[in-house]
Parts: C-alpha cells; sequence; structure tokens
C-alpha cells in the first residue's frame, strides 16, 4: 500500500509504505535514527521494545501486522504508525475488528506493559507526516481503534486526525492511570531534604540503621550473564509477595530478547546482596534522558523495620542524580500493593489515558447507549461482551 502526500506548495514530499514483518524485522538503524528525532519516548516505541513484542506475541496471537512508514523524498525514513489488527467475536456472536498499537493487547491476552503510545515522527515535519500516516491507518478495515496509555497531546492529535473530513467516531475512554518520574537535575540531598521525614526515612536513612544492626547490604549491578537468576529472584519475590510470577513464560522471553537488543550501557538491572543472597532487584533501563524502573521485587520478610523495596530505589534514584545525561528517574504508571507510594517521592506526575475509537455504526450506537447507563452496570457488560 502506498499513498503520496504532497498538500500545497511549500509541504515536503512524502510516501507512506505499508511494511511488513521482514521489513520491520530490517528497521532497526533506521528505527533508531528517527527515533533519535523525534519525540516519542525513546524506551516504549523503540525498535527493540516493539519488534521483541511482535516476535513473542504476534502469531501467537493471531495479529495481522499494520506497520506504516513514512518516508520523504531522499527514501528517509520520517514516520511510523505502529500498529496491528485483529479480529475477535463477542459471546453474543458479535463481530469486531480492531486496530490495536503494537505493545499491548488490550482485552486480548496478558502481555507487558507498552506505555507513552504514539506515532513516531521525525521533529520538523510533525503536521505533515502525522496526516500522511493517519489517512492510510483510516483506510484500514477497523470497526474500533484502541490506543493504550498514552499522553494528552497524543489523544488529541488522534481525535483531530480522525476526525478529519466530517468522519463519524465515537471516543469511549476506558481507563486512566498515573505515574510518577522523578527530576534527577540537582543535588540528591536537596531532593531528600524536600522528602517527608517518613519516606525520607524508608528512601534513604534506614541504611544506616541496616549497617548497625544487621550488617552490610550491597548494591550490585547486574552483568549480561546473570540477567537468567535475576528473573528467576524476581519470580520468586512475586509469588511470596503477590501469589503468582511477575512474569510467565513469554514475558521473560521477551525480556531476554529485549534486552540483547539494548545497546551498550542501557541495562540497570541492580540487585541488593545482604550475607551472600539477593534480598531485593530492580528492573530499570536506560533510554534517551530516563531511566525507567519497569519491576521491582524483595524480600518482604527481611526486616520488619525496612521496606526493602523503596530503599533499593533510593540506591536507584541517588545513581540517576550522579549520571549527567540522566534527568528523570520514571516510575511509570501503577500503584503499590497498599497505597500510592510514589506519589511521595517529589515528582512530576504522568496522566495516562487508554481510548477507544469506533466507527463502525453499530458499536457507534452500543457505546453511546452506554452513557446512559451507570458506570459499574456499563463496566460490567463490557466484560461480559468482552467490548
Amino acid at each position: 500500500m502506498r499513498s503520496n502526500t504532497n498538500t500545497g506548495v511549500n509541504e515536503p514530499y512524502v510516501s507512506v509504505h505499508r511494511l511488513n514483518t521482514d521489513d520491520f524485522a530490517m528497521l532497526q538503524e533506521q528505527w533508531r535514527d528517527l527515533l533519535e528525532n523525534s519525540d516519542a519516548d525513546p524506551l516504549f516505541m523503540s525498535w527493540p521494545w516493539l519488534f521483541s513484542w511482535w516476535e513473542v506475541w504476534g502469531k501467537a496471537l493471531g495479529l495481522e501486522l499494520a506497520l506504516f512508514g513514512a518516508y520523504d523524498a531522499s527514501s528517509r525514513l520520517v514516520g511510523l504508525a505502529p500498529f496491528y489488527l485483529h479480529d475477535y467475536s463477542s459471546p453474543f456472536g458479535l463481530r469486531v475488528r480492531r486496530a490495536h498499537y503494537l505493545g499491548n493487547a488490550w482485552h486480548i491476552s496478558p502481555t507487558v506493559r507498552t506505555e507513552y503510545s504514539s506515532l513516531i515522527i521525525r521533529k520538523g515535519l510533525e503536521e505533515t507526516v502525522t496526516d500522511a500516516l493517519m489517512i492510510e491507518v483510516s483506510r484500514l478495515n477497523w470497526h474500533e481503534m484502541v490506543v493504550c496509555d498514552q499522553l494528552l497531546p497524543e489523544l488529541s492529535r488522534w481525535k483531530k486526525g480522525l476526525l478529519l473530513g466530517g468522519r463519524k467516531i465515537a471516543l469511549v475512554t476506558r481507563s486512566t492511570d498515573v505515574g510518577v518520574r522523578v527530576p534527577t537535575e540537582g543535588l540528591f540531598q536537596e531532593w531528600l531534604s524536600k522528602l517527608g521525614a517518613n519516606t525520607r526515612l524508608k528512601l534513604y536513612n534506614r541504611r544506616l540503621y541496616i549497617k548497625q544492626k544487621r550488617g552490610d547490604l550491597a548494591l550490585k549491578h547486574v552483568t549480561d550473564q546473570e540477567v537468567a537468576g535475576f528473573f528467576e529472584h524476581l519470580n520468586e519475590f512475586h509469588r511470596h509477595r503477590w501469589g503468582k510470577n511477575c512474569f510467565d513464560e513469554k514475558a521473560v522471553a521477551f525480556h531476554k530478547k529485549f534486552i540483547a537488543r539494548l545497546e551498550n550501557q542501557q541495562l540497570a538491572l541492580t540487585t541488593l546482596i545482604f550475607d551472600g543472597k539477593t534480598v531485593s532487584v530492580l528492573y530499570d533501563i536506560l533510554a534517551g534522558s530516563s531511566r525507567y524502573n519497569l519491576q521491582a521485587g524483595f524480600r518482604e520478610d527481611f526486616d520488619r523495620k525496612v521496606a526493602l523495596g523503596t530503599l533499593h530505589l533510593g540506591y536507584a534514584i541517588e545513581e540517576c542524580f550522579g549520571t549527567e545525561r540522566i534527568r528523570y528517574y520514571d516510575l511509570l504508571a501503577g500503584y503499590g500493593k497498599n497505597s500510592f507510594y510514589k506519589s511521595r517521592f517529589q515528582g512530576e506526575t504522568v496522566q495516562f489515558y487508554t481510548v477507544q475509537f469506533a466507527r463502525n455504526p453499530l458499536m457507534r450506537g452500543i457505546y453511546r447507549a452506554q452513557t446512559f447507563l451507570p458506570e459499574g452496570l456499563r463496566r460490567s457488560l463490557n466484560r461480559l461482551a468482552r467490548l
């Protein structure tokens, strides 16, 4: 599939192509160059993350790749729309075809969570390339589009693009979530001083208590050869805390593929070692100017006075303050087991939106009718019908 876009005398030429899996596999270098020259998220919109996701779950879930690349007159990649299509039948016989961003399988199957979903557009060409990609995505045969964990500017872009030309689209907000990212420019001790006394105790001051009362607690960086053991510890700690593994077999396979494709200095897996044993693990990745905290696990029975997971985060955040190119420690979306502990870290709040665009007349009618129902009943009906 190809479209040529040249909307005005001063508009650059853009050609859009639908790419197949072989094309996807060969895009690593061009994708990286585009991503580095865009405002898209450098971790979740990266080729290693999204291609590894596709390798693990694309065929297994019966998904159809709908990846579009936009090229300028010199055949330089200037934009990407990373989508796939999925067909399903509801328990009531309703057949729905959905377009999804790569990286999430909303209402299909548990995978990993991909946040900051967006188009990838070369800076300076946002309007022209966005319009060209929107045209092709809109031409796809889908009844609904689901975009998970996007920021408000991206949501506004899609609302504007899909409603062009008077298209009839119903927008349904399916969920919102909150994340926190901690600015790490300046001095670590200054940041600590702004925290509440109890938060500062858990993040930092308990180091002295452990040293005086228990012994040495050592921070260790995990090597490439130790990745398998790291994930075993992570799953073990989660089984004790939550009653199930953190990552199933496919998710572990994904993370191993992803890690193997990272560039040098991006891997930031750390463990806390006490008395020769691993008592806490932190799964962090460096990308762009951020260090992302993807997962954590720890021994809950280590010491009743010590919040071991929070203490480990304190070590990681301190490292970020000491690393010149890192501006944020991103705790991402999600709540703790007992409270939204991230809100106490003097960070910036990040709002994520998961939305559904319905253009099939029947689906539009169903969702509009649901607006008159109580929220609890609406959620129950959607779960039952898998809508």
